[in-house]
């Protein structure tokens, strides 16, 4: 009688273990079936890079089985643009890869006197060449004297790399990036900007920078609510500004 009931306790475990492994294989079956195939590369909050650019950093295409990617690989690709500050990669069941950057911000364009252009950061450190057609329109573009070697940025004019620093600061704070189009430092004591729709202004290269923008912020206000787009704005005045009609 014992034997018999020993007998079937593992008959029982003999059944509970096929039946846990017929699970286990129906599982894995569907896991690699086509229905998990990877159909989506999704691209998500780029902005300086192409959806097209990220995907061929990824290095991956579409038609294998989602869990055979390596999320960690992915990554490694994507991190190797100077244009990346970190990214996001995550499976999206059933057959979906979400790829979330977060771009490096780009502090301006510098212009060498060889119409050469290059994308730097808000500290002024290179981070790419561009061609001027490529220019994304929401960046200054600024002309100074400076040189480049071995990807490393050095102004002739120390002076220069601080006051453009300090500007492109408040600029942005302010929220004047998509309203000035360029700034020069060639002029001597004086530097030169241009709005978008023309307007010339000029500014001490030794004032004070935070409060020169707030001020130049309060007059490009009062100029556009009086749908005026055009004339020069000259701040090199210690007490005063002056506006003229060109």
């Amino acid at each position: 009688m014992k034997k018999k009931r020993r007998k079937l306790r593992i008959n029982r475990v003999i059944i509970l273990l096929l039946f846990v492994f017929m699970i286990c294989f129906g599982v894995i079956l569907f896991i690699r079936s086509d229905f998990f195939s990877l159909k989506n590369i999704k691209i998500v909050n780029n902005d300086i890079l192409t959806k097209t650019e990220v995907k061929n950093l990824s290095n991956i295409n579409t038609g294998k089985n989602l869990f055979s990617y390596d999320i960690e690989k992915i990554k490694t690709n994507i991190n190797k643009s100077k244009y990346i500050e970190y990214v996001k990669v995550k499976r999206r069941i059933p057959n979906s890869i979400i790829i979330d950057v977060k771009e490096k911000p780009i502090g301006c364009v510098l212009k060498d006197k060889g119409d050469n252009y290059y994308y730097v950061s808000e500290n002024l450190c290179y981070m790419d060449k561009v061609e001027r057609e490529n220019i994304k329109s929401n960046c200054i573009i600024v002309e100074s004297d400076f040189s480049i070697k071995e990807n490393q940025i050095k102004f002739e004019n120390n002076k220069d790399k601080e006051k453009l620093t300090s500007l492109i600061k408040y600029i942005k704070k302010d929220g004047l990036e998509n309203k000035i189009s360029s700034i020069s430092f060639n002029s001597e004591n004086k530097v030169n900007m241009t709005t978008k729709e023309g307007i010339e202004i000029v500014i001490n290269s030794n004032s004070d920078i935070k409060h020169d923008i707030a001020k130049l912020t309060q007059i490009l206000v009062d100029l556009k609510s009086k749908n005026i787009n055009y004339g020069k704005i000259n701040m090199t005045f210690s007490k005063y500004t002056l506006y003229t009609y060109k």
